[in-house]
């Protein structure tokens, strides 16, 4: 396997089919992730308004308690509609990348996004989502397990005894750290075979049972170049994440000075916090999440796109093999 032309091929397909942006950018989105008074009033030490007492929002008045409780059922509502809806757009969009890049590959075309939306709505992106459950909830509570049985010592602490309750301490902490650290090689490696488990599916069509044993057979017989890939792919996440810290800080200035302005000439013509805020905010939000998004989205694609391609490569070999 040549690990550098299949990273060079990945920055190629992210740079020339720029309609692949359109599901990265909706997996960054969707893959990621105050309160005021109840009397609608901010209070400061000093001011020109009753004793230092500023309207929040002017006009509004106080709200009934019920009013309150309807707002925030109503936000829970919302939330739950909108983790739905991410969670759908996220398995779509991670399946028309897969299927994206492989139709790429094999036919030397690029779908439209009209393609791709189809590509990624299927069983196959059902039967994803089912096996990111059937590994995902057995790992977590097997973790949970583990953290709370090396948590275990520290019942000698009801002995009341300082030696013993220094012996408790000490082992739990070096059991946690062991736990943890066996978490994270465990967490590495369900990682790497998801990666193939989630194109046996979406390319290859497979049942979830047999993308795990298909999946895991073609890792194992090349996990030497398997594994290279998995730490140049690190290497550029980590350098990419390098590379966004100054970028992001900058985005966020610019984003907080523009939106600080706003919000201060509304504050200055209406003497209201809650105007101002609502001036300010959206462009602050605005400014700060479509760059960096975009930018994710991008990163994103590629690194899709490389694991689309080291799966292709494998899984070629070992036909050629059989």
């Amino acid at each position: 396997m040549n690990h550098s032309d299949l990273i060079k091929r990945a920055l190629t397909l992210t740079w020339r089919y720029k309609v692949l942006w359109i599901f990265g950018i909706l997996l960054a989105l969707t893959s990621g992730g105050g309160g005021s008074g109840g009397n609608g009033n901010v209070i400061f030490n000093g001011g020109d308004r009753g004793g230092g007492r500023v309207p929040l929002w002017p006009g509004l008045g106080h709200f009934d308690p019920s009013v309150w409780i309807g707002i925030g059922v109503t936000c829970c509502c919302l939330l739950l509609i909108w983790i739905i809806v991410a969670v759908i757009v996220q398995y779509v969009a991670r399946a028309a990348l897969y299927r994206g890049v492989d139709q790429i590959e094999s036919t030397g075309t690029a779908p439209t996004w009209q393609e791709g939306f189809r590509l990624g709505w299927s069983n196959r992106t059902f039967r994803l989502w089912l096996l990111d459950l059937i590994i995902g909830i057995p790992f977590a509570l097997i973790a949970i397990l583990l953290l709370v049985m090396g948590a275990s010592p520290l019942l000698l602490l009801l002995a009341h005894n300082g030696m013993l309750t220094a012996l408790g301490i000490a082992f739990t902490i070096g059991l946690e750290l062991l736990i943890i650290l066996v978490l994270i090689v465990a967490g590495v490696i369900l990682g790497v075979l998801g990666q193939f488990w989630a194109r046996e599916i979406t390319l290859a069509d497979q049942g979830i049972g047999q993308a795990i044993v298909s999946g895991y057979q073609l890792v194992r017989a090349q996990v030497k170049d398997v594994g290279i890939m998995w730490l140049l792919l690190v290497a550029i996440g980590l350098g990419f994440g390098l590379i966004m810290v100054p970028v992001a800080i900058a985005v966020i200035a610019v984003a907080a000075a523009v939106g600080a302005g706003l919000g201060f000439s509304i504050y200055a013509a209406t003497q209201s916090i809650g105007w101002a805020l609502l001036a300010g905010l959206p462009p602050f939000l605005l400014i700060t999440i479509v760059p960096l998004t975009l930018i994710q989205g991008v990163y994103l694609t590629f690194q899709s796109g490389a694991w689309t391609l080291t799966y292709r490569e494998v899984a070629l070999e070992a036909r050629a093999v059989g």
